[in-house]
């Protein structure tokens, strides 16, 4: 692990600036009541939680930020901030914080969602393998590594696991519901139609169910029982853009343009993506005389479809850069990871990936105009933040590491090596006072670090000697 010039050994610390005012922050009553006369790291957990799902972003970090602070080591309050990172899209933020941290079952998955959304898919299932050792029938466990192994087509993998926890668990809804979906991924739709009709009966109210009913009930051809199932999925959940963009297919083969036109907005509305969505917009469109919409939604299918192929074709070409990366072929992981860097300019992750590469060919120059790439992208990208900053303390500007780590600092608050690095380059241009406040924050999370308290001794006898 670094050295900042034999100070400091990097080690996991939180702090957080304020995101919103106390006034701002009022969770309900009993929990409030509880912080006041009993503060702990579970009441803190509790109220971020609440926050959360009261969409209440700020104020939940800033509830999860106290909790770690009575407790660096607390899971609820882990899982918490982990999953408030991954929320606000800072995949590698949640990283930071779990990379190093003790892990249960709920911040393990957090850890493989934020690999995953950073396209390291080694690293996310390495993640879940390791956790099923512990966890061998947990549905959060094995449903996400099912949903990691189908997403990259290893579908007998899939299957295979959800089956098993399937076979295991023959009463629990959950596990049942992992290997519906899962014959629902591989398209599976005799043996899916039957499980998906039994695990209704047992929960006729759940829009999850409902909707997956629906889109088995389509497939099948029978447009009126999907059309019933999907539009109590709709009604029990209107957020739901999978179950409008069924619904709005099966209102089209029903030939109810008007109403289908209406769920196929609303799921763009919500975020639908798949450029088969706005296809089929544009046709239900046509039918109903919008000839200059319908031409504009076609035009955003073939733009879409254009995008995806990018895409599609830099995901290729990132999956085969990690092989050979994995296989000690540096050379040809850089090459790769430029072309997909080049086919998703804006693609802070692979512009990292192609940073790390080009550290290990030792390719100084390369690295950093790879770094800022990844920081033009995403900003608040922690990673290249922080690796941009050891370079620049390296090379000596203390005054663009220390920008950097602050950057860090605000978008990973968790980064513990943020924190001590920033420490490391305050002392090192004496700011002393500044640099012990830094490494105080270390020692507030974890008193027996034993870098932090070497650091913290340098700057008392550095103090004492002015």
């Amino acid at each position: 692990m670094r050295v900042l010039a034999g100070l400091i050994a990097f080690v996991p610390a939180i702090c957080l600036p304020p995101y919103a005012s106390a006034a701002e922050c009022t969770g309900p009553a009993a929990i409030q009541s509880q912080l006041k006369a009993h503060p702990t790291a579970d009441a803190y957990a509790a109220l971020g939680n609440w926050f959360s799902q009261n969409h209440q972003p700020d104020c939940a970090v800033q509830a999860f930020q106290s909790a770690l602070d009575l407790d660096a080591k607390s899971g609820k309050a882990l899982d918490g901030m982990a999953r408030a990172f991954i929320a606000n899209g800072d995949a590698q933020g949640a990283i930071e914080l779990l990379r190093n941290a003790p892990r249960d079952e709920s911040t393990s998955v957090d850890l493989a969602v934020a690999y995953r959304k950073a396209q390291m898919f080694d690293e996310a299932a390495g993640v879940l393998r390791e956790a099923m050792k512990s966890w061998p029938t947990s549905d959060g466990v094995v449903g996400a590594l099912v949903s990691l192994e189908a997403h990259q087509s290893h579908y007998a993998v899939a299957q295979a696991l959800a089956e098993e926890l399937a076979r295991q668990k023959p009463d629990d809804l959950e596990a049942q519901r992992i290997y519906l979906r899962t014959l629902v991924v591989i398209g599976d739709n005799d043996a899916a139609a039957p499980l998906a009709r039994r695990l209704l009966d047992l929960a006729p109210k759940d829009a999850d169910l409902l909707n997956l009913n629906g889109f088995l009930e389509r497939k099948a051809g029978d447009y009126a029982a999907a059309r019933k199932d999907l539009e109590q999925a709709v009604a029990l959940n209107p957020s739901d853009l999978n179950a409008r963009v069924n619904l709005g297919l099966v209102l089209a083969q029903l030939h109810d343009s008007g109403a289908a036109k209406d769920q196929l907005e609303k799921a763009v509305d919500l975020g639908a993506t798949e450029p088969q969505v706005r296809f089929e917009l544009s046709k239900v469109l046509r039918s109903l005389g919008e000839t200059e919409e319908s031409l504009k939604q076609l035009k955003l299918y073939q733009q879409r479809l254009k995008e995806d192929d990018g895409r599609e074709q830099a995901v290729l070409k990132a999956t085969e850069a990690a092989q050979a990366a994995k296989d000690g072929d540096n050379s040809k992981a850089a090459g790769l990871y430029r072309e997909a860097c080049a086919l998703e300019p804006q693609d802070a992750a692979l512009a990292y990936r192609l940073s790390v590469v080009l550290g290990e060919l030792g390719d100084t120059a390369g690295q950093r105009a790879a770094l800022e790439q990844s920081i033009k992208a995403d900003p608040s990208s922690p990673l290249a933040q922080y690796d941009l900053g050891y370079m620049e303390f390296r090379a000596g500007d203390n005054a663009a590491a220390e920008q950097h780590f602050r950057a860090v600092v605000k978008a990973a608050p968790a980064n513990a090596q943020a924190w001590l690095s920033l420490a490391a380059t305050l002392a090192t241009e004496s700011r002393i006072p500044e640099a012990q406040q830094a490494v105080a924050t270390a020692l507030k999370i974890d008193p027996n670090n034993a870098g932090a308290l070497d650091l913290s001794r340098k700057l008392a006898a550095a103090q004492a000697r002015q």
